[in-house]
């Protein structure tokens, strides 16, 4: 294909794209057709930022929600009327697979979705390469592979393997996959590129003003951003490469990072019922169903309550967390002791709770309550086995915590954030922690400034709980330490779902995550003739992987099909990625 066909091509890709979002009119404005003189470089990167930052309904539906989030132990299935059961998450699906994966992966340049990013981004680095001495080329270049990093990380760390060198060629209808750990290798170097040449100007983009979703044209905002994925990236490869990771966090820590809560990566919502009002509220306020209505008041919110936002609750574990509930040994692991409590934040009550989530029947005296990830059975006070979604009181979600209204509601003030400066606070905390880099500031003092930032961007009173974890983390062993981190991290990625699971499968912490995972319960088992016996049965949904904890989304069988490339491990649920080895 010659490149002016791309351009072309790819311009009305972002241009249509954008016809249909009523709040972005003026930048559907463009009096010159996109062409190898004018790439509308501007609008082009608009769109693509929309993608990266805000995925679209579908594939933050089937790709996030029901499996990254699920998986990482925050939220689990709402009521009985979805058509996804406690433990359908943890089963192959090809409809969901499929449509994550080809959201972000499809090969051809008329794809609406995932391959619109891709194409648009290289189009737009072709043309600056040609082109070095267009107005602002290196600082383009360096934003096209930020975003192209980005969306690269969040498909290898679902899935692992992936087309990455061959991905986006039209000529090669079934692309190679690429090792994740050359992946990485590839992105940390044009980050690295990114961070000390391309985007190092101190300036701002004027013509980017209207068009720059996150930063305004910010050049150094991008930079700290490209800086702080490098990060993110660095303590995922700690476990197997520790080497690697000393020196690119030894990098890193020379260059700016998210320096306050101004510096987030976050796309602000629109007040369009047709355009970025934010992915819950897209997926929420469209999802049919018939769980009955009521209507009930939280945090200034007064919520008529629809169908949707029963689908998904909170999962008992990050509740049980923030709570600061004991949470024992017995619980998780066969054998397990009846006194040891693993819950690295126990005693401490974590104010975020009511900004996370509402209580049930937005009742200010009630309890905190979530759901066991992918439990189907629990034993009544009468000792019979029962069906948890069928159960008048447990199987009824209004009895439950539920998703804050201000992220989901009409008129919501909460915003989409995929990066923000608590990660980047508690990520230093870590890696000073485990001796991975010197850096300025102590592991105390970073993990105190992570969760008052936290805090801030939550609209919590932090009041004396960062001190409260401080103070227990510094008379913790070097492994509670490490515990306390990775499980601070854990619950600060609340809707980054992504960042959250990879936490989780990296760390191993919080161990319970999984809780109860091991258990079997025994009692009445009432059969459908009425005549009773006693069983022992599991009281978890089994899944594709045998109880345990999904490594990663497997490649779908629509692409196994016609691509003899895809990797064996990448049709298993249970193989770790790549950095996950432990």
């Amino acid at each position: 294909m010659k490149i002016i066909n791309k351009y072309i091509q790819i311009g009305l890709i972002a241009l249509l794209i954008f016809s249909c979002t009523s709040d972005f009119e003026q930048m559907n404005i463009n009096p010159n057709s996109p062409s190898a003189e004018n790439p509308a470089t501007e609008a082009v990167l608009a769109s693509c930022m929309r993608k990266a930052f805000h995925e679209d309904r579908f594939e933050f539906w089937r790709g996030v929600v029901l499996h990254a989030e699920r998986f990482a132990g925050h939220v689990d299935g709402g009521y009985a009327g979805c058509w996804w059961g406690p433990g359908d998450s943890y089963s192959y699906n090809e409809g969901w697979t499929a449509a994550a994966w080809d959201s972000y992966n499809s090969s051809s340049f008329t794809n609406g979705f995932g391959g619109a990013l891709f194409a648009n981004t290289q189009v737009l680095l072709d043309y600056y390469e040609a082109n070095p001495d267009a107005p602002h080329a290196k600082e383009f270049t360096g934003i096209c592979h930020v975003l192209r990093s980005y969306q690269f990380l969040k498909i290898t760390d679902l899935f692992g393997d992936i087309p990455y060198s061959e991905h986006g060629d039209i000529n090669i209808p079934t692309p190679k996959f690429d090792a994740q750990e050359d992946i990485y290798n590839d992105i940390e170097a044009k980050l690295k590129m990114a961070v000390e040449d391309y985007l190092k100007a101190d300036v701002t983009i004027s013509t980017m003003g209207d068009y720059d979703l996150v930063y305004k044209g910010n050049i150094l905002k991008w930079r700290k951003f490209a800086n702080s994925l490098r990060l993110r990236m660095a303590l995922r490869r700690s476990n197997v490469d520790p080497e690697g990771a000393k020196a690119i966090l030894s990098s890193v820590v020379s260059y700016p990072l998210l320096e306050g809560n101004s510096d987030n990566v976050m796309v602000a919502r629109t007040t369009s019922s047709t355009d970025l009002h934010n992915q819950y509220y897209g997926f929420f306020k469209t999802w049919p169903g018939a769980m009955p209505n009521g209507s009930y008041a939280w945090d200034e919110y007064l919520v008529e309550w629809g169908p949707g936002p029963g689908a998904f609750i909170p999962a008992r574990e990050i509740i049980e967390v923030m709570k600061g509930s004991p949470l024992y040994a017995a619980e998780v692991n066969n054998g397990g002791s009846n006194t040891e409590d693993i819950n690295a934040l126990s005693g401490i009550e974590d104010p975020r709770l009511d900004k996370f989530f509402m209580r049930p029947k937005g009742q200010p005296d009630s309890e905190h309550k979530g759901r066991p990830a992918r439990a189907s059975f629990f034993l009544n006070e009468e000792g019979v086995i029962t069906n948890l979604q069928n159960d008048p009181v447990e199987g009824d979600v209004h009895n439950y915590s539920w998703m804050h209204p201000s992220i989901w509601y009409d008129g919501g003030s909460w915003n989409p954030v995929s990066l923000d400066y608590a990660e980047v606070c508690l990520a230093l905390a870590e890696a000073v922690n485990r001796n991975l880099v010197t850096y300025g500031k102590s592991a105390d003092a970073l993990l105190q400034e992570g969760l008052e930032a936290s805090c801030e961007r939550w609209n919590a009173e932090a009041g004396s709980f960062p001190s409260d974890v401080v103070e227990k983390f510094n008379n913790a062993s070097v492994e509670e330490k490490n515990a306390i981190i990775a499980t601070e991290r854990w619950v600060s990625s609340y809707t980054v779902p992504h960042q959250a699971y990879a936490v989780l499968r990296r760390t191993g912490h919080p161990e319970f995550a999984y809780l109860d995972k091991d258990m079997k319960i025994t009692g009445t088992w009432v059969k459908a003739d009425g005549s009773s016996e006693t069983r022992t049965i599991e009281k978890y949904a089994q899944g594709s992987t045998n109880y345990k904890l999904p490594e990663r989304m497997r490649v779908p069988e629509s692409e196994v099909a016609i691509n003899e490339n895809v990797p064996e491990a990448n049709k298993n649920m249970m193989n770790k990625l790549w950095w996950s080895k432990q």
